[in-house]
C-alpha cells in the first residue's frame, strides 16, 4: 500500500480491511488507470509478481507468498469497474470512486456509500443471486446505501427513474429470491458500451481458455529421491497450494510400464523408450516454462550420476549424457532426505539397507548440484510442502527480491483488530494490579472491571512480593 502512495496516482481498497492481517482470499484492489503501466513496476518493488491471464478485463492479478506464515498474498487490482461473469458490463464509475475515496489509517476505501452500493452489484450482477451465506451482507449494504448516491444515479439514468430505489426495497424486504429475475434484467437491458455485452462476454470467454501464465519464463523445479520419500506428494501438494500456474512433468526414464514384457523381447528396446522419455520430458518441460508456468519435475536426469548407475554400453553412455543434456536447467532442485526404514515402512518396496544405501548416495549427489536444497522430508507433509514453496518461491519471485517478508511492526489499527489475549500470560487472569499514570476515570473502569483489582505503589523501598497474572502500567 505504501508503494502505491508512492506513485503519487489514487487507489482504493474496495472490500476486506478487516482480513488484512492474514487475508483469505484476494485482495481486491482499484487504482487510477494512469498507474496502470507502471503497476508491475511498483508491486514488482514490493515483492508481487504478476500472472498475466487474457480475458478478465483490466483485472490484474499479482501474487507474493510469505514463507514465515506459509501464507499467498493475492491481490486482485482493476483500473475500471465492470459488472458480470465476463467483466462484460461496463461502466465508468471508477474515476468517481477514486476522487471520493476516504483514509483509514494507511488504507484508501471508498466512502461508505460507494462501499456499499459496489457490494450489491457485485451480488447482483456478477452472483447474479444472494445465498444464505451473502445474506447478512446484502442487508447490511442495503441499509447503509442511499438513491441519492452517485452510484445509484447512474443506475437511474441507466435504467429510468427509481431503478435504484427498487433494488433497495428488493434487498431491504429480503425477497432474495427475486434477485435472479431482477439480475437478468438489468443484464438484459444494458447499453452504452462501446462493445455489446454478449461479443465481451464471447471473447473473454475464449481468451480465459489461453490460461495463466507468469510474464517471462516459468522457473523448472525437481525432485530428486529413493522410492518412498515422498516426490509425487510433495509435488501434488505444491500445485495444490499455490496459485502460480504450473505443470507436473515425469522424467522416470526407467520407471517400469506394462510393454516391458515386450519390450525385453527387442534388443534394444529398453534404450529406445529411454531416448522417447528423455525427449517427451524434455519437451514437455520447455514447453511450460516458455508458457509462463512453474515445472514441477517428477525425478530428474541427475539420476544417471548416482554410484551404481553407470552405463553397461556406449550406447547407454550415450542416452545418459543425452538425458542430462536435454533436460532443462533446472532453476531448483529439491533433495528428500527421508531415513530408509521410514521409506521403506511407506512404500514396502526394495529393503531398508538399500534404501538407506540410495539416502547416502543422493545425499552425496546433492553436494555436486549448485541448486540442490536438502529437505527433512522424515516431517509432516505440511511442514515439508511450506518448506519447499519457500525454497520454490525464491526461485518464481521478482529478481532482486529474497522472497521473505518485511520486519516492519504492523500498523496500530491493525493490531486492533487482533485478539489481544494471545498476549497475555495465562488465559484466564485473575489477579489484576495497576500503576502509574492511570486518570481516575481509567482507575474507575478497572476496578468495574475487576472490584479485587490492587494499585501497584511506587516506592524508594523494595516493594513487597505481590504476584499478579497482569500488571497494567501507564507511563510508570
Amino acid at each position: 500500500f505504501r508503494e502505491l502512495d508512492n506513485s503519487g496516482l489514487p487507489w482504493a481498497l474496495l472490500r476486506g480491511e478487516d482480513d488484512l492481517v492474514r487475508p483469505a482470499g484476494d485482495v481486491d484492489l482499484l487504482v487510477s488507470a494512469e498507474l496502470v503501466p507502471g503497476l508491475d513496476r511498483h508491486l514488482a518493488s514490493a515483492g508481487f509478481r504478476r500472472v498475466a491471464a487474457l480475458g478478465h478485463g483490466s483485472h490484474r492479478f499479482y501474487f507474493r507468498y510469505l514463507a514465515e506464515e506459509d501464507l499467498w498474498i493475492k491481490l486482485d487490482v482493476v483500473s475500471d469497474i465492470s459488472f458480470g461473469k465476463f467483466q462484460e458490463l461496463g461502466t465508468a464509475l471508477a474515476a468517481g470512486c477514486l476522487r471520493r475515496r476516504v483514509a483509514l489509517g494507511p488504507l484508501w476505501l471508498p466512502e461508505i456509500q460507494d462501499q456499499a452500493w459496489l457490494h450489491i452489484l457485485h451480488l447482483v450482477l456478477d452472483k447474479g443471486e444472494i445465498t444464505p451465506a451473502k445474506a447478512p451482507a446484502a442487508r447490511s449494504a442495503a441499509a447503509v446505501a442511499t438513491v441519492e448516491n452517485p452510484i445509484a444515479l447512474f443506475l437511474d439514468r441507466k435504467f429510468g427513474t427509481g431503478t435504484a430505489g427498487k433494488l433497495l426495497n428488493l434487498l431491504r424486504s429480503e425477497n432474495f429470491e427475486d434477485v435472479p429475475a431482477a439480475a437478468a434484467g438489468l443484464k438484459s437491458r444494458w447499453t452504452g458500451t462501446r462493445v455489446p455485452p454478449w461479443l465481451t462476454s464471447s471473447g473473454n470467454r475464449a481468451l480465459r481458455r489461453v490460461g495463466p501464465r507468469l510474464k517471462g519464463r516459468g522457473p523448472v523445479a525437481g525432485v530428486l529421491a529413493p522410492d518412498g520419500a515422498g516426490k509425487t506428494t510433495l509435488l501434488h501438494g505444491l500445485r495444490s497450494s499455490s496459485p502460480l500456474p504450473s505443470a507436473y512433468v515425469y522424467m522416470g526414464l526407467w520407471s517400469s510400464s506394462p510393454v516391458d514384457r515386450w519390450l525385453q523381447k527387442i534388443r534394444g528396446g529398453f534404450l529406445v523408450r529411454k531416448v522417447f522419455r528423455i525427449f517427451r520430458a524434455g519437451l514437455a518441460a520447455r514447453y511450460h516454462s516458455l508458457r509462463g508456468r512453474v515445472v514441477l519435475m517428477d525425478r530428474l536426469a541427475f539420476d544417471v550420476l548416482l554410484p551404481g548407475s553407470k552405463a553397461d554400453s556406449r550406447l547407454a553412455a550415450l542416452t545418459d549424457a543425452l538425458a542430462l543434456r536435454f533436460q532443462p536447467h533446472p532453476d531448483l532442485v529439491l533433495v528428500l532426505d527421508v531415513p530408509g526404514e521410514v521409506m521403506f515402512a511407506r512404500k514396502g518396496e526394495h529393503t531398508p539397507q538399500k534404501l538407506e544405501e540410495w539416502r547416502k548416495a543422493y545425499l552425496e549427489l546433492a553436494e555436486e548440484i549448485p541448486s540442490a536444497h536438502v529437505l527433512d522430508a522424515s516431517q509432516s507433509e505440511s511442514q515439508v510442502r511450506a518448506k519447499a514453496s519457500g525454497l520454490l518461491w525464491k526461485v518464481a519471485a521478482p529478481k532482486g527480491m529474497d522472497g521473505h517478508a518485511g520486519t516492519e511492526p504492523l500498523p496500530l489499527h491493525l493490531w486492533t483488530l487482533l485478539d489481544w489475549r494471545f498476549l497475555l500470560p495465562v488465559s484466564q487472569p485473575e489477579k489484576l494490579g495497576y500503576g502509574g499514570g492511570l486518570s481516575n476515570d481509567a482507575v474507575a473502569a478497572i476496578s468495574l472491571l475487576d472490584p479485587s483489582a490492587r494499585r501497584i505503589q511506587a516506592s524508594p523501598a523494595p516493594a513487597p512480593a505481590n504476584d499478579f497474572d497482569v500488571a497494567l502500567l501507564s507511563e510508570p
